[in-house]
């Protein structure tokens, strides 16, 4: 869902959830205006399967695996390699913009699906469990959504309790950042592909961009663009959506 609320010094604030901010940004715009008047699309088989395919992994690493408890200092030492435990840890992206004299504040959430420290680079990895691999196979770069969700992931501080407020998030210190798309079997868990790569000067571009454009769709102060693509638009669960291809 998606969310306009005011601030305590009377600034509008935008809160969403890091897999709607993606979904718009990373898919289609048009979305937003859905998220904004809380309608979710149902839920389909492969995001069923998908959420087991999660928990199955979670599960295991807890069966075969134990984490040392991080600590502050921990989480300040370069040279301590850290890892959190499989969705471990909730995430809290915020930024201040300003378009002209108006002021606004945006507030992502979500939950990273695996974070860890290794050499000084802050690692975020991200499963997915597709349908049918065919797609994956021929692909160089993975998709928008994907690498919106990691970077933001990337940037965002840290809470094991789920909580939005500020004080209750941590930072993980750095000297990179790296992400790692991991394309998995839904049935046997195996990687089928893995994307991954650095934070660079571009990539915080593209995130910055889709940020700025996010919150002025948001508001109203842009149009949302169609995305134009008759085979993403079928497939699109909002079927109220006035954009359909026939």
């Amino acid at each position: 869902m998606i969310e306009i609320k005011q601030t305590p010094e009377g600034k509008p604030l935008i809160m969403s959830s890091v897999s709607d901010f993606c979904g718009s940004m990373g898919y289609c715009e048009l979305r937003i205006n859905h998220y904004l008047k809380g309608i979710k699309p149902p839920q389909t088989q492969i995001t069923i399967e998908g959420t087991k395919s999660h928990e199955k992994e979670e599960v295991y690493e807890k069966e075969h695996f134990t984490f040392e408890p991080v600590t502050k200092e921990g989480l300040k030492d370069l040279t301590k390699d850290i890892e959190f435990a499989r969705e471990g840890l909730f995430t809290r992206y915020q930024r201040e913009l300003s378009f002209g004299y108006e002021k606004l504040s945006l507030l992502l959430y979500g939950r990273a699906d695996k974070v860890m420290r290794s050499k000084g680079t802050l690692i975020v990895e991200d499963s997915k469990y597709p349908a049918s691999k065919d797609k994956y196979l021929v692909k160089y770069e993975p998709f928008d959504d994907q690498k919106l969700q990691t970077l933001l992931y990337l940037n965002s501080t840290y809470s094991e309790s789920g909580s939005l407020k500020e004080n209750d998030c941590f930072d993980i210190s750095c000297e990179k950042k790296a992400w790692i798309i991991n394309i998995k079997d839904k049935a046997t868990l195996e990687s089928i592909k893995i994307f991954q790569g650095f934070q660079t000067i571009e990539a915080e571009h593209f995130l910055e961009a889709k940020i700025t454009r996010f919150a002025l769709l948001a508001i109203g102060k842009l149009a949302p663009e169609h995305l134009n693509n008759a085979k993403k638009c079928r497939s699109c669960r909002f079927t109220d959506c006035p954009y359909v291809f026939p």
